[in-house]
């Protein structure tokens, strides 16, 4: 009958008489001893300790363009490395804040820090995937079947705004939509003249006051229809131009034109805000409802609040902080 043999454990023997846990243990302890004796070392004080040395052709600043990241809402510098017109690498601008410390005097000449870069993150470094990313629209894209079959082609630019701002029987080569009009958005601009807009914006503003009122004292939706309808007396000019005149809460026609956008920097928005609230009339323009840069703006305000009295809440509290 054969003897059982103990079963293999961590402490497995070693010619040197030291098992394999131990030999664990004291590595991790040594790490941990170099990395504190590390912590203590400064880099030299010159940028030039960031360079980069040897044959490496992307130092060239012929290679290099010094932009701006966009993977986040910080906005960091970046320097992307080309070759033969394709990004192929992207780094830290070594001239923006963010990047690297000591900072660099802006009067330094390209050609002379083209081998310093700055850091960067991950996600910075994903920009490579998304500006090659085979599924990123790059041409104007017109549903060319029915809604939901997923069926796209490409046309020009110019044709695109054509249609956008003229409309028309823009799927009549979709089956079933041969006949059917899209109204452009010279059309959905109904109202062209600024004291018309105001006008109707405060009947409709006193409209909706006088509704709220019934429906806060739980009046009969009788009160509703009657107040909708002296409405529509007292304007029976303006009627034509309301989305519709039994709903006068939707506004003008204008407000068919609706401007929604994911992340959009400031600048851009104000354009576009003068755009479709002043120049098109429209009271549609939306922006995204998620945190973005969520970490960094509760970090810094958090960081950055005091351990006073607060005036408005009458208490003392953590208070006063700023997101950045």
């Amino acid at each position: 009958m054969e003897t059982p043999q103990k079963p293999q454990t961590n402490k497995q023997s070693d010619p040197s008489g030291i098992s394999r846990r131990d030999l664990l243990k004291g590595g991790a302890l040594g790490f941990g001893f170099g990395s504190a004796l590390l912590g203590g070392c400064r880099r030299g004080n010159r940028p030039r300790d960031f360079a980069i040395g040897g044959d490496y052709l992307l130092n060239e600043p012929e290679r290099q363009i010094l932009t701006s990241c966009l993977q986040c809402n910080t906005g960091c510098g970046i320097k992307v490395k080309m070759w033969d017109g394709v990004a192929i690498k992207v780094d830290g601008n070594p001239y923006a804040p963010h990047t690297m410390v000591p900072h660099l005097p802006y009067v330094s000449s390209i050609f002379d820090t083209s081998d310093i870069d700055g850091g960067i993150c991950p996600k910075g470094q994903s920009g490579l995937q998304t500006a090659y990313d085979p599924y990123r629209i790059v041409k104007v894209l017109k549903r060319a079947g029915k809604r939901g079959e997923n069926k796209w082609r490409t046309i020009d630019f110019r044709q695109a705004v054509q249609e956008i701002v003229e409309g028309g029987k823009l799927f009549a080569d979709v089956p079933g939509e041969e006949d059917r009009h899209v109204d452009g958005l010279r059309a959905i601009r109904a109202v062209t003249d600024a004291k018309v807009s105001k006008f109707l914006e405060g009947e409709i503003k006193a409209l909706t006051k006088v509704i709220k009122g019934i429906r806060k004292e739980k009046g009969p939706e009788s009160d509703v229809e009657r107040a909708v309808n002296e409405f529509k007396v007292k304007n029976k000019e303006y009627l034509h131009l309301l989305i519709d005149p039994d709903r006068p809460d939707f506004g003008i026609k204008n407000n068919q034109f609706v401007f929604a956008w994911g992340r959009l920097k400031d600048g851009r928005g104000d354009l576009i805000k003068r755009f479709t609230l002043d120049s098109f009339g429209s009271f549609n323009a939306h922006g995204h409802t998620t945190v973005c840069q969520g970490s960094l703006y509760f970090t810094g305000k958090a960081m950055s609040a005091q351990w006073e009295y607060d005036d408005k809440d009458h208490a003392v509290k953590w208070t006063k902080g700023d997101k950045f």
